[in-house]
């Protein structure tokens, strides 16, 4: 499903959400972006979201599967983020590739591989088993070893990577992120029009998310309601 980019960027630069704006980034260090780079919220190939389409803030997580400090905020943050912002309806949030070793990007390939509604079943995988693979002296051998317990047999990820379609995308997507967004290193977190780096603690995202959904609430009349059942992916 799209995202409804022209209510989130459309939203009045008020004092109010200005002021928001500012203990957002004082809390999280955040760049605020370019103009240009509003095209980031709509939705790109290779993305995969959880959470509601029309959710007043997007969440975009630029993570390369071999970084552990992508694999922290997974396993620490992430759930909490998931049970009281996503599930709830008041965040999208999607993953996008940007592999910062060979590994990482054969990992990321696999993550495709598998089928739609395994993929966070495999990504979550690959993340708690990151010391196994991205150390291995054979990393594709070590990679397609969790894609068979995780019900991608070897012909299929072999499949996968010589047609290389999505190889390509990830490089794509690395491609775009860099170019426009600036992103260099990973993780790096997209919320609306803001690009923040690192691994953020659960009670400062929480604290920057909830005073952003206070703002939004007063200016748009759109975020009456949160009882729209939620999008399964």
């Amino acid at each position: 499903m799209p995202f409804n980019t022209a209510k989130i960027a459309g939203l009045r630069l008020t004092p109010g959400l200005l002021a928001v704006a500012a203990v957002v980034l004082m809390l999280l260090a955040g760049i605020a972006l370019p103009a240009r780079a509003g095209e980031h919220l709509a939705e790109r190939a290779g993305d995969r979201g959880l959470g509601r389409s029309t959710a007043p803030i997007v969440m975009i997580e630029y993570y390369s599967l071999d970084c552990p400090h992508c694999a922290a905020f997974h396993l620490d943050a992430f759930p909490k983020l998931k049970a009281e912002f996503i599930d709830t309806g008041k965040v999208r949030f999607v993953f996008r590739d940007f592999p910062l070793s060979w590994a990482a990007l054969e990992a990321a390939i696999m993550t495709h591989c598998a089928p739609r509604e395994r993929y966070f079943d495999m990504q979550n995988a690959l993340l708690r088993t990151v010391e196994q693979w991205s150390k291995a002296e054979l990393t594709l051998r070590a990679v397609g070893e969790i894609g068979v317990a995780q019900g991608v047999s070897e012909t299929v990820f072999q499949a996968c990577l010589d047609a290389r379609i999505w190889e390509r995308q990830v490089f794509e997507s690395q491609k775009f992120a860099r170019e426009v967004l600036g992103v260099k290193v990973t993780p790096t977190f997209i919320i609306n029009n803001n690009r923040l780096e690192g691994n953020i603690p659960f009670n400062k995202l929480s604290d920057g998310l909830t005073e952003m959904l206070s703002e939004i609430a007063r200016q748009s009349d759109y975020f009456t309601s949160l009882e729209i059942p939620i999008l399964d992916e």
